[in-house]
């Protein structure tokens, strides 16, 4: 369960990565040469005195991208003579294990795509190389900080951000109005997003959301330290920690979300919005192309507004990839350079006009096509979300064997939710058992 759970953060960029297929257009464009478009960042040129061969490899993007990224290889190429990139994809369950294998062998790639999970394992290993020591301020500069730092670790950075979604929030404008509701005035806060949902359902007899609940980032963005600066004492007994705790179990002890949500895969919110069974989807705006294949009814009446907060001017989470070189290649330099041409404002921005995604770069991000839109679902969540980026963090203790440290407040969330122990016991215990895992963490490293 902890494991299905963990992955939601990152359901929006690995359905995208398998099977986003479904909201491809055709307005993309493969470019060659080595000149790039007014305010975007310029190739990478080497000074390559030998030949060198790149191994990169990605997860899932084949075949469905594959004239993208050979494009996005060749104009890399043409642009430094010298370097050859071969490509290799992989599928999402295998790479982890193939990369760590490859690296055990002494055959390791010089450029990989991984999620912030994987890379921050990896970091562990002291397998990846620092780019805040290897990279120069010009590469680093054009992310988003938030999201450039989400794989930060002490004074160390081991990942280039690349692509990541983020959610919307979408209504069935139908339901709302037989409930008596403003479909004007959507929710802007979860506390009003709840209120809603229990008109909702004594109107209509129908579920106003189900909750797709992350308990460490939802935590933090709620502005529970979870951790100290020091990385040292696991802070999550707090009492904006119990508030939030609460609020969670509230919404199944009063029948206010579906309790069989609970142990419910990836789908089911989606399956539900698009069967018209609940009221709002929160999701990324690939999955209204689904809405719409299946359940043009309930397409026809969806609205599209930005993702209520936690707190107000607070964080969004961002499931994000990253591109990292192995410390273990034999060509830094290179790998480096063509780890920021691949995730640079000119290439982030050509993939997102062929797939919905969003850029971590800051350029990008402000391009006509992320603030230009029309009267669409679709078109609007691409506006509504790229206004967002900007307040996007793919959450993180920056610290390494991260996941062995939150696995007892996922485990205990679980047991607080479905009544086996009471929000105050559940993170007493999380903060203890997790304290000693960090502590052996620390005495290990």
């Amino acid at each position: 369960m902890e494991k299905i759970n963990r992955l939601t953060s990152l359901f929006l960029v690995t359905t995208m990565a398998v099977s986003m297929m479904a909201a491809c257009s055709s307005n993309s464009t493969t470019t060659g040469g080595s000149s790039s478009s007014p305010g975007q960042t310029p190739v990478a040129t080497t000074a390559s005195k030998k030949d060198v061969a790149l191994n990169f490899w990605t997860i899932s993007l084949s075949p469905n991208f594959d004239e993208y990224i050979k494009g996005r290889i060749k104009k890399f190429q043409d642009a430094n003579p010298g370097i050859t990139v071969k490509w290799t994809d992989l599928p999402y369950g295998s790479m982890e294990n193939k990369l760590l294998t490859s690296i055990a062998g002494g055959n390791s790639p010089d450029v990989v795509n991984l999620n912030t999970g994987m890379t921050l394992t990896l970091a562990a290993k002291n397998a990846l190389v620092d780019l805040n020591k290897e990279a120069t301020d010009e590469q680093r500069s054009i992310y988003f900080p938030d999201l450039y730092n989400s794989t930060k670790i002490g004074n160390s950075a081991y990942a280039f951000p690349w692509y990541f979604g983020l959610s919307v929030f979408m209504y069935n404008k139908k339901l709302y109005e037989q409930a008596g509701l403003d479909v004007n005035k959507p929710p802007t806060t979860m506390e009003e997003m709840k209120q809603q949902a229990i008109q909702i359902k004594q109107k209509t007899g129908k579920y106003g959301f189900t909750l797709n609940s992350n308990p460490p980032a939802d935590l933090y963005f709620s502005g529970v330290p979870i951790i100290s600066p020091d990385k040292k004492k696991i802070i999550v007994n707090t009492p904006e920690a119990l508030a939030w705790a609460k609020w969670n179990k509230d919404l199944y002890d009063q029948g206010v979300v579906p309790k069989d949500s609970l142990s419910a895969d990836a789908n089911y919110a989606t399956d539900k919005y698009q069967a018209g069974e609940i009221a709002t989807l929160t999701t990324g705006a690939n999955f209204l192309n689904r809405v719409k294949q299946n359940a043009k009814d309930v397409y026809d009446n969806t609205l599209v507004s930005k993702m209520p907060a936690l707190k107000e001017g607070g964080k969004y989470q961002a499931g994000l990839m990253d591109v990292v070189v192995p410390s273990m290649s034999k060509n830094h330099k290179e790998a480096i350079a063509f780890a920021n041409f691949i995730t640079n404002d000119e290439s982030q921005l050509e993939f997102c006009k062929v797939v919905n995604i969003l850029p971590s770069t800051k350029k990008a991000a402000q391009d006509p096509f992320f603030t230009q839109g029309g009267s669409d679902p679709e078109s609007k969540a691409k506006v509504i979300s790229a206004s967002m980026v900007g307040q996007a963090q793919d959450f993180t203790l920056g610290i390494k064997d991260e996941s062995k440290v939150l696995e007892p407040l996922w485990k205990g969330w679980t047991k607080m939710l479905l009544g086996q122990q009471s929000p105050e016991d559940m993170l007493k215990s999380a903060e203890i058992d997790m304290q000693k895992i960090l502590d052996q963490v620390n005495a290990d490293n």
